[in-house]
């Protein structure tokens, strides 16, 4: 009877931090739009405005699948599977030997993952660890001298993938080609400005993080309860 209050009871708390987290969600999605149609605008310093953005092709701001000497003997690989919602969330470590041939985005610190194939789940990853990992053909690899969390953040403004998904191809597996990609135009604000609208959003990202690792471990803690229901 005890265990089956404390089951009710983290039920409860599972459906609390399951709607807190929807709510973020849907904050983050607000002013993310609010920012990236300039409604909503970052002042410098001084309280002055920045200047006005330009508008560019995403090529001419940024090396899209930078070319690369050779794959390393042993590396982690990222394939379409391993990113969720902007998380990586399995790391295999495979000899080049055993790759597949799709192995060939050798990742650099801050560098960008979008994903090609079927972009509108937006599993795409900001890199920001250190070593040998290798990314699948399935993504386009973005490499930036603008803000890399800024250009992130904005590979998800709906405006953004709308454009994308307009040049796609294929049904079941809709795709756009790297060039296709690297046409897109893109607004962009001075980088300081960049660098204060990208350092805002990985902020409410990581407090998102914090509540949805607060919600695996409650729903850890039940099923550690039903567990011990059983013995």
């Amino acid at each position: 009877e005890k265990l089956m209050g404390l089951l009710s009871a983290l039920d409860g708390r599972i459906q609390t931090q399951n709607k807190i987290i929807r709510e973020l969600d849907v904050l983050k999605n607000v002013i993310s739009q609010r920012i990236f149609s300039q409604e909503l605008r970052f002042q410098d310093s001084n309280g002055c405005d920045f200047p006005a953005w330009e508008t560019k092709k995403l090529k001419e701001v940024c090396d899209i699948n930078p070319k690369i000497k050779s794959v390393p003997n042993s590396f982690y690989y990222i394939d379409l599977e391993s990113v969720v919602n902007g998380r990586l969330l399995k790391e295999d470590r495979i000899l080049k030997s055993e790759a597949p041939s799709r192995a060939q985005r050798v990742l650099a610190k801050n560098d960008i993952l979008f994903q090609m194939v079927r972009p509108y789940q937006k599993n795409n990853l900001f890199f920001d660890k250190k070593g040998e990992y290798v990314a699948s053909t399935g993504y386009a690899q973005i490499r930036t001298k603008q803000s890399s969390r800024f250009i992130y953040q904005y590979l998800h403004n709906r405006r953004f993938v709308d454009k994308v998904i307009e040049r796609c191809t294929g049904t079941s597996y809709p795709a756009i080609s790297s060039t296709d990609f690297g046409n897109i135009e893109i607004d962009c604000p001075s980088l300081s400005e960049q660098i204060k609208i990208g350092d805002f959003l990985a902020s409410i990202d990581t407090k998102i993080d914090l509540e949805n690792q607060l919600l695996k471990k409650i729903q850890d803690q039940k099923k550690h309860l039903l567990a011990n229901l059983f013995i």
